[in-house]
C-alpha cells in the first residue's frame, strides 16, 4: 500500500534555515546529496511530498535552482539500489552521469542510476520514483542505455505516467488497497516505465542498442504470459531464422525455450515473493506455465523452495 506520505518544505521554516534544512533533510531524506544555489537564504522556497508504493517511492519534488550532487561518499553511505526516474513537470533540469548529459524540459523524462555519481542541475517541478535495479532490470533489457537521456514529451505514453504518478500522490491508498492491489499497480507502473523505454530504443545512437540476441530476450520477455510462445515466433520478433535464433542463444550456452523456461521460473518467483498473485495457480498461469504440478516441480528444483512456501512468506 501507499505508505504514510510525508510533506517536506521549507515554507515553515526560519529564512535563515531555509536552505540548510533543505540541504541536510530533504536531500538526505529522498536520496543522500550535496545541494547547492545562487538563491538567498530566505528566497529558497522548495517542498518534496513523498510515498512508498508496494517496492516503489513515489514523490514530487519543487524547487528553485539548485545544483544536486551525488558524490562517492553518497554513494558508499546509503547504498541505494535502485534506479530513479524524474519526470519534469515545469520549469528545467540538466542530469550529468556516466559520460552523458540530458537537458530536460516540461514534459522531459530521464533516468539516472543511484548506484552511480550524478549532478542534476534542478529548477523545476519534478515527479520521481525510485524503483528497485532487479525489478527495472526484470522488465527492461539493459536500462544503462538510457541513463541520463532525454526521453522527450513527444513520447506517447509520458502523459500516461505522468498522470498515474499524480494519482498516486493524490490518493490515500492506503483507505482503499489491499496491500497485493497496491503491489499490482506498482509493478504495473514499472512495465509502463519500461514500455516508455522500448519505444525510445530504436532512436538511440548505434553504440546503445542493444545486440539482435537482446532484442529477442525483450520480446520474450513482455510475452512470457503467453503458453504457445515459441522458437518460430522469437525468431520473428528478431528478424532472424531459426537457425540462427538457436546460434545466437548457444553463444550463452543455453538454448532459446530452456532460456524462456528459466525466465519464466524468476519471473514467477518475484511476482509470488512480492505478493503481486494471490496464488501458486495465478503466478503459474500469468507467466505462461499450463500445468500446475510440473510447475511447482520445477520451481522448487530451481530454487529450493516450493511456491507455496515463498507465497505464504
Amino acid at each position: 500500500m501507499l505508505g504514510v506520505k510525508q510533506s517536506l518544505t521549507t515554507s515553515d521554516k526560519k529564512p535563515s534555515e531555509r536552505l540548510e534544512f533543505w540541504q541536510e533533510i530533504v536531500c538526505k531524506k529522498y536520496v543522500s546529496a550535496s545541494a547547492e544555489t545562487e538563491v538567498l537564504d530566505d528566497e529558497f522556497a522548495g517542498s518534496l511530498i513523498s510515498g512508498e508504493l508496494g517496492p516503489l517511492v513515489v514523490a514530487e519534488l519543487e524547487a528553485p535552482l539548485h545544483f544536486w550532487s551525488r558524490k562517492p561518499r553518497h554513494v558508499r553511505n546509503d547504498d541505494q539500489d535502485v534506479f530513479i526516474v524524474s519526470l519534469i513537470q515545469q520549469g528545467a533540469g540538466e542530469l550529468t552521469q556516466r559520460g552523458r548529459s540530458a537537458r530536460l524540459g516540461p514534459g522531459d523524462l530521464v533516468i539516472y542510476d543511484a548506484g552511480a555519481t550524478f549532478d542534476y542541475a534542478l529548477r523545476a517541478r519534478t515527479q520521481l520514483v525510485k524503483i528497485p535495479r532487479r525489478l527495472l532490470e526484470s522488465k527492461l533489457d539493459r536500462p544503462a542505455d538510457f541513463l541520463a537521456v532525454k526521453i522527450d514529451r513527444s513520447n506517447p505514453l509520458s502523459p500516461i505516467l505522468s498522470d498515474l504518478l499524480t494519482r498516486c500522490l493524490d490518493i490515500d491508498l492506503s483507505r482503499h488497497l489491499e496491500p497485493w492491489v497496491a503491489k499490482r499497480l506498482s509493478n504495473a507502473i514499472v512495465d509502463l516505465m519500461a514500455s516508455i523505454c522500448d519505444l525510445e530504443r530504436d532512436a538511440l545512437p548505434a553504440a546503445q542498442v542493444s545486440a539482435p540476441l537482446e532484442r529477442v530476450m525483450r520480446f520474450a520477455r513482455t510475452n512470457l504470459d503467453d503458453p504457445e510462445l515459441a522458437p518460430d515466433a522469437l525468431a520473428a520478433a528478431g528478424a532472424m531464422s531459426v537457425r540462427t535464433l538457436n546460434r545466437l542463444f548457444s553463444t550463452i550456452g543455453t538454448t532459446p525455450m530452456r532460456w524462456v523456461w528459466s525466465e519464466r521460473l524468476e519471473a514467477s518467483r518475484v511476482s509470488l515473493s512480492q505478493g503481486e498473485v494471490r496464488s501458486v495457480t495465478d503466478a503459474a498461469f500469468a507467466h505462461g506455465f499450463s500445468e500446475l504440478g510440473h510447475f511447482s516441480r520445477s520451481f522448487k528444483r530451481t530454487f529450493g523452495v516450493s511456491p507455496q512456501k515463498l507465497l505464504r512468506k
